[in-house]
């Protein structure tokens, strides 16, 4: 009897030793001691050229060393260029999932880039930068940066004298390269870029100087599990954070009873109240605002982009079946955004405000836009790309009287 029984245990043994080892070992993850979801992927993202129009892209120039499954995580995914990356420091500690940064770099411009990132990588004192932040850099044709004794896409070294301070705390805009050529951001194409190389489902587009909420990312895969009917194949549903701005000197709120208080008090108002606020304002924002901080994400309420939020442009979670930004519109000319929720309004889309999450722009109130003094020329230029936008997209799905790419055409 005791001979069988051992048997018995022993197959018993190596077939879920078996099982184990087909089954768990492959998806197992690693955490690190912030808890960070990570693993090594086989066949990590390529070291990529891409030519994009009028651009030469190095995607995946320099990779975050972990890398995240489709479904194990929300990618963050945030357009700049090198004078910006302070920012990168902020976001990391506060998103602590993958995050996608597309960094215009034309001329001499790639040179200070690549030395701030090393900063950045080296020097912050935070691992989570090289763990999980992915640069991609790009630039124009007619733009490329010059260097005689490596090729462009191996000259990158995690090298840099900690002693000195990075590229972009010294920087003045008027030694740029872009400056003195006179270029552009082109602010919708660092936009793309960005999003299309996140290697997870959900994507977060937001903008390099807005901080999200801590702990996001496990709260909304959670609202995922929980809530399973937005999510459906076909559906239509896009998930907006509320943005709101503080002025310079006071902390970062953590959670939204902080937020509250500092509303009461006056030092955060919803952003860009001074300048446009009716395309950032949530829609039922004061309720929004009265209503109780609860543990963990929900939808506070759905609207679409017409109405009183007809010239809307929220940042909001997403994936890559969502429409992406014309490139013909730059930062300087304003209203890069307002083309992709136009075209969402079109598609009938539903934009659900999440109750529990929110984002905070760098410390500091903008009173006036700095295009409009600079750059009437580009304004000029981009308004009339948006009428043209807006005619095309009307062509191509047919006359909606409720959806407007801009409030300059709300009577045409």
């Amino acid at each position: 009897m005791f001979p069988k029984i051992s048997f018995v245990y022993q197959l018993f043994a190596f077939v879920s030793l078996v099982i184990f080892v087909i089954m768990v070992i492959p998806h197992q993850q690693h955490a690190n001691s912030r808890g960070t979801p990570r693993f090594l992927l086989k066949n990590p993202p390529e070291k990529e050229v891409e030519y994009r129009g009028n651009f030469i892209v190095f995607r995946n120039y320099i990779q975050a060393d972990m890398q995240f499954r489709s479904s194990e995580s929300v990618t963050l995914s945030v357009p700049g260029d090198y004078r910006f990356l302070d920012n990168i420091l902020q976001l990391v500690d506060r998103w602590r999932g993958p995050i996608s940064v597309a960094l215009y770099a034309p001329g001499y411009d790639f040179f200070s880039t690549l030395q701030s990132i090393a900063y950045l990588r080296i020097c912050s004192g935070n691992s989570l930068v090289k763990e999980l932040v992915t640069f991609h850099l790009f630039f124009e044709h007619d733009h490329i940066p010059i260097q005689h004794d490596r090729p462009l896409l191996d000259i990158y070294r995690d090298e840099f004298d900690c002693s000195q301070k990075p590229p972009f705390e010294t920087v003045k805009d008027g030694d740029m390269y872009k400056e003195r050529k006179n270029l552009t951001y082109p602010i919708n194409v660092a936009r793309n870029v960005a999003k299309l190389n996140a290697q997870t489902h959900f994507v977060f587009p937001s903008d390099i100087e807005l901080y999200p909420t801590r702990n996001f990312i496990k709260e909304f895969l959670e609202f995922v599990q929980k809530r399973p009917d937005y999510f459906k194949k076909n559906s239509t549903n896009v998930f907006v954070l509320p943005l709101f701005e503080i002025l310079e000197g006071y902390r970062i709120p953590e959670t939204k009873k902080e937020l509250q208080d500092m509303i009461r008090n006056k030092t955060a108002i919803t952003f860009h109240e001074k300048v446009c606020g009716s395309c950032h304002r949530v829609p039922r924002v004061k309720e929004w605002l009265e209503q109780t901080d609860t543990i963990g994400l929900d939808v506070f309420t759905a609207a679409k982009r017409h109405g009183k939020q007809i010239v809307w442009e929220p940042f909001f979670v997403c994936t890559q079946k969502e429409p992406l930004w014309d490139e013909r519109l730059n930062w300087e000319g304003q209203g890069n955004k307002m083309c992709q929720a136009y075209y969402l309004c079109m598609l009938d889309y539903d934009f659900l405000v999440l109750d529990n999450a929110f984002l905070i722009h760098k410390p500091g109130v903008k009173k006036k836009k700095v295009q409009n003094i600079k750059h009437k020329d580009q304004k000029y230029k981009n308004d009339l790309i948006l009428k043209s936008i807006q005619d095309e997209i009307t062509k191509i799905y047919g006359e909606n009287d409720k959806c407007r790419i801009h409030n300059l055409f709300l009577n045409n």
